[in-house]
C-alpha cells in the first residue's frame, strides 16, 4: 500500500446531508444495501429524516470528489421509561461503499453521529445492528441490553422457493406442494386448540381512531420501557409512511382492545408478511389471536413463503405466538450507547418491542 494511499485514509471527513444528496443517496443504497425490501428511497428519508415527528433526523455522509462513499443516520423518537416521556434516538448502521471499507469510515461517521444526538439531548441511543456491523459498535462504546430478551418468530407458509435451490423444480414443487398443505393444515389444527373469542372484530383501520390515545394510556402501564405509541407517533410511523402498511383494530363492543400491523415484502427470491407491530390493553392479550388468523389465512392466499415478527421472549404475546404455531428463530441484539443515563434505562424489568421500534422495516 503506498504513503499516498495511507494519508488519504487519515483525511476523511463527514459532512451533514442537504436535500439534494436525497436522490443520490436513493441510488447508494440501491446498490449497497442488502437487508429485507427495499430501503434508502428519496421519498423513505425525507419522512424519516425530514418529516419526523419528533424533531429532524441526522444523516451524516462521506463522499469522496463528490461521491457518496459511506452514510450513517440516526432517527429521533419517544421512549416511556417508568411513565415519563423522554426524547431519545434510534442509530442506523454505518453502510460503506465495499471500495472503501476499513479506513475507518465506520467509527468516524458512527461517533460523530452519535455525538450530534448528544448535542440535541437525546442522551439514550439505541440500534439493532446487523451481524456483521456488531462488533463495530461494541468497540465504540456501545454493549448489549442483556435485559431485553427479543427473539425472532417465523410461522412458515412455503418451503418449495428454497427446496429449489437444492433440488429439480418439478420435484421441489410437489414437495413444496405437500409441505404447504401440511403447514395449513397444522395451522387449523392449532386454531381448533385456540379458543378465539367471538365477540372481537378485526377492522381494518385506514386513519387513526379518535380514541386512539385513550387506549395507548392505558396499554403502556405495564411496562418500564415501551416506544412511544401516541396518536401522533403512530401517524408518522405508519399512516404516513411512503411504504404500505396494513394497521387492523382488535374491537369488542366498539372498543379498541389491540391492534397490529404488518406489510408484506417481496423480495428477489422470498415473500414475506412482517408483523411491524402489535399492543393489547392489559388482560386482552388474547385478542391478538383473531388478528392473527386474519394475517395467516390472508398470508396463504396470497402466496406468502412466510410471517416473521419480533416479540420478548418472557411476554404474555409470546405465549400467543407459541400457541398459534410460530416458532422462535434467534435472539436479536438491541445495542445502546454507554453513558450515565442509558445505564438506568437498561435496568427496567419490563420491556415492549417491535420490528417497528426498528430501521429494520
Amino acid at each position: 500500500m503506498s504513503n499516498d494511499n495511507l494519508n488519504k485514509r487519515k483525511q476523511w471527513t463527514h459532512q451533514s446531508f442537504e436535500k439534494d444528496d436525497l436522490s443520490e443517496i436513493g441510488l447508494f443504497f440501491k446498490k449497497f444495501y442488502l437487508g429485507m425490501g427495499e430501503y434508502g428511497s428519496m421519498g423513505y428519508f425525507d419522512w424519516k429524516i425530514s418529516r419526523n415527528y419528533v424533531q429532524p433526523g441526522i444523516i451524516n455522509l462521506i463522499k469522496d470528489n463528490g461521491k457518496i462513499v459511506s452514510t450513517a443516520s440516526l432517527t429521533p423518537k419517544q421512549l416511556i421509561f417508568k411513565n415519563q416521556l423522554i426524547d431519545i434516538a434510534e442509530i442506523g448502521d454505518v453502510y460503506t461503499d465495499t471500495e472503501y471499507q476499513r479506513q475507518g469510515m465506520f467509527s468516524l461517521l458512527g461517533n460523530e453521529t452519535r455525538k450530534e444526538s448528544e448535542s440535541r439531548d437525546l442522551n439514550f441511543i439505541y440500534g439493532l445492528p446487523n451481524e456483521a456491523a456488531l462488533p463495530g459498535w461494541i468497540k465504540n462504546k456501545f454493549n448489549i441490553i442483556e435485559n431485553i430478551q427479543l427473539i425472532s418468530f417465523v410461522f412458515p407458509l412455503n418451503i418449495q422457493r428454497r427446496i429449489q435451490s437444492k433440488a429439480h423444480w418439478t420435484i421441489s414443487r410437489l414437495i413444496g406442494s405437500i409441505l404447504s398443505m401440511l403447514l395449513f393444515s397444522y395451522y387449523k389444527f392449532k386454531k381448533l386448540l385456540d379458543r378465539i373469542d367471538r365477540s372481537i372484530l378485526v377492522k381494518e383501520l385506514h386513519q387513526c381512531p379518535n380514541d386512539w390515545d385513550d387506549f395507548w394510556d392505558k396499554a403502556n402501564k405495564p411496562y418500564d420501557f415501551i416506544i412511544n405509541r401516541d396518536k401522533n407517533s403512530i401517524l408518522w410511523r405508519y399512516f404516513d409512511n411512503p411504504n404500505k402498511y396494513t394497521v387492523i383494530g382488535l374491537y369488542r363492543k366498539n372498543k379498541l382492545l389491540g391492534y397490529l400491523v404488518y406489510r408484506i415484502i417481496n423480495d428477489k427470491y422470498i415473500k414475506n408478511t412482517v408483523i411491524a407491530d402489535f399492543l393489547t390493553l392489559p388482560g386482552y392479550e388474547y385478542a391478538l389471536s383473531s388478528g392473527l388468523n386474519r394475517i395467516i389465512e390472508e398470508s396463504f392466499e396470497t402466496g406468502v413463503d412466510n410471517i416473521t415478527l419480533w416479540c420478548i421472549e418472557d411476554s404474555k404475546f409470546s405465549e400467543i405466538f407459541n400457541k398459534k404455531g410460530f416458532f422462535k428463530r434467534v435472539k436479536v441484539p438491541v445495542i445502546y450507547y454507554q453513558n450515565s443515563f442509558s445505564e438506568k434505562v437498561i435496568q427496567s424489568r419490563s420491556f415492549h418491542f417491535t420490528i417497528g421500534d426498528s430501521d429494520n422495516i
